[in-house]
């Protein structure tokens, strides 16, 4: 999987997640809404980060991914970001990298304070990996348990807490899992399972097999029209706003309106873009009109 597909499939995966995605990893903010991601560098031309979040406490959380070994080179590009991203914005910034590889950079890695300016936080999701919380999933479903969406952002993340090498058979397994979620209707908000999709596009080869799982994810519509959907719509680009009161100013309501209309087109219903937004399902259906 490239590096930009990486990112891919943790974009949609954080802004269909939000907040449950920050709490994950103990970072202790509380998003309202995407920030702009493209950044003038100090030294000429453009920047783009993978991920900003604006939060509660005034600070910018600007998540990268990564899927190979932490070096210097990379830092260095992160630092450039951030100093920027400050520059800009006026804003304290905290950098999170978010790393599936399954070594850990020799590089010396401090933790992040909101006084820092150059030091990033590091989370490696193998170190997350926990066979026993995975089995205990699967036994939910034994029980006929309801999943939480906590639980449901484990399953989806599962693939990418081993070597990637495992990752083709932990793809089909999560899979697998998933049919049984749906089958027996544990879990009721299934736009969640959708960032799986780049993972089966990148991770599994054979049409055939690619097609049969994705039609585990979107089993109500066709495979390749609900991944056009994922890669087109601008869902990553557009964000998601959470957490947000109505009295939104002129440049915020247009935001809104986009989001709304880019969940809509991804083929959400209003009533899930209400829940999905923390919107009143009446707005929704006025911007939809």
């Amino acid at each position: 999987m490239s590096h930009q597909n990486i990112d891919k499939f943790f974009k949609v995966a954080m802004i269909l997640f939000g907040q449950l995605f920050v709490d994950a990893f103990n970072l202790n903010y509380h998003v309202i809404r995407l920030y702009r991601n493209e950044l003038l560098s100090l030294k000429g031309g453009n920047l783009f980060t993978d991920l900003v979040f604006e939060t509660r406490e005034g600070v910018l959380l600007n998540f990268e991914f990564q899927d190979t070994k932490i070096k210097t080179k990379h830092l260095k590009k992160y630092m450039d970001y951030k100093v920027s991203l400050q520059c800009q914005s006026g804003k304290p910034v905290v950098t999170v990298i978010i790393c599936t590889y399954h070594i850990k950079s020799e590089v010396l890695i401090f933790n992040e304070t909101e006084t820092s300016i150059l030091k990033p936080i590091v989370h490696y999701l193998p170190d997350y990996y926990d066979e026993v919380k995975y089995i205990s999933l699967k036994n939910k479903i034994k029980n006929n348990l309801m999943f939480s969406s906590r639980e449901i952002q484990y399953l989806v993340l599962f693939p990418f807490m081993v070597h990637k090498n495992l990752r083709y058979q932990k793809v089909n397994d999560v899979c697998g899992v998933i049919k049984e979620i749906r089958k027996r209707k544990l879990f009721d908000d299934e736009k969640l399972y959708l960032p799986l999709i780049l993972a089966i596009k990148h991770y599994i080869f054979d049409e055939n097999e690619q097609k049969k799982l994705i039609e585990v994810l979107t089993m109500d519509m066709p495979a390749d029209e609900i991944y056009e959907k994922v890669m087109k719509s601008g869902i990553y680009e557009q964000g998601l706003e959470q957490g947000l009161e109505q009295g939104f100013e002129e440049g915020e309501n247009k935001t809104r309106r986009e989001n709304v209309l880019a969940l809509f087109e991804f083929g959400m219903s209003a009533k899930k873009i209400s829940q999905a937004l923390k919107l009143d399902l009446s707005i929704v259906n006025k911007i939809l009109e």
